[in-house]
């Protein structure tokens, strides 16, 4: 019936405390020389409520203005970033769900009486260490200098009122002193002598910090970071 009218049909979906609004289509049976491909049936698509619906901020109202647009240097640096960070033969099914894995560890660790539950590693989170690559570091930095110029500040140094933020000030103390003590420490000999391990987490954040990198994750996520921003 729905097919002869082209029509849908509105009902209600859920629970009294959180009715949903929804749209009923109707889906016809696919069948082909090797069997059924689709069945017959209803797809159900949430339809939001009037207050769910926002008007679309328009950022170049005036039809006078005109849109910035990028040049030539900008695309051949954003041309060279992605050619670094790009993923070579990349696929869904190169990850692990970490979900998935962290409970067949717990089953594990259970049927075989295990006192603590195996390691876990989330493939899906960013790959800090590939990205602190030298290459990759410089790629970054040249795009952003196309972009917002030499003295451009990832802080946002300002705030509409023109007045230096808290956050910037206190993130750029920060950087000065690590800056400062980064300086106090010969890095390319404790890497090759493989001293950075006797380093406190604290010292080996001075070097990320002062050279812009990621500071977060374990002790050796950050001595492998600072080795492959040394190219070691």
């Amino acid at each position: 019936c729905f097919f002869s009218f082209s029509s849908f049909a509105v009902a209600f979906y859920g629970s009294s405390t959180h009715p949903q609004l929804v749209a009923l289509v109707a889906q016809n049976e696919i069948i082909t020389a090797s069997g059924q491909v689709e069945p017959p049936g209803m797809h159900m698509i949430y339809l939001p409520y009037a207050d769910d619906i926002r008007q679309i901020e328009e950022l170049h109202s005036d039809i006078n203005s005109e849109t910035p647009r990028a040049n030539d240097d900008q695309i051949n640096k954003a041309t060279a970033l992605m050619r670094r960070i790009d993923l070579k033969e990349f696929s869904v099914c190169q990850f692990a769900n970490p979900a998935l894995q962290r409970h067949y560890a717990v089953l594990q660790a259970l049927a075989l009486d295990e006192d603590e539950m195996p390691e876990i590693k989330d493939e899906t989170v960013p790959d800090e260490e590939g990205m602190a690559r030298t290459g990759v570091v410089n790629a970054l930095e040249d795009f952003k200098h196309s972009i917002y110029g030499e003295n451009y500040d990832d802080g946002n140094e300002f705030e509409t009122n023109g007045k230096v933020s808290e956050v910037s000030r206190k993130r750029k103390a920060i950087a000065e002193k690590a800056v400062k003590e980064c300086a106090s420490y010969d890095w390319p000999d404790l890497a090759d002598t493989g001293k950075l391990k006797d380093l406190t987490v604290v010292e080996l954040k001075y070097y990320l910090a002062a050279h812009n990198l990621p500071v977060a994750g374990k002790k050796e996520d950050l001595i492998n970071r600072i080795l492959g921003h040394m190219g070691k």
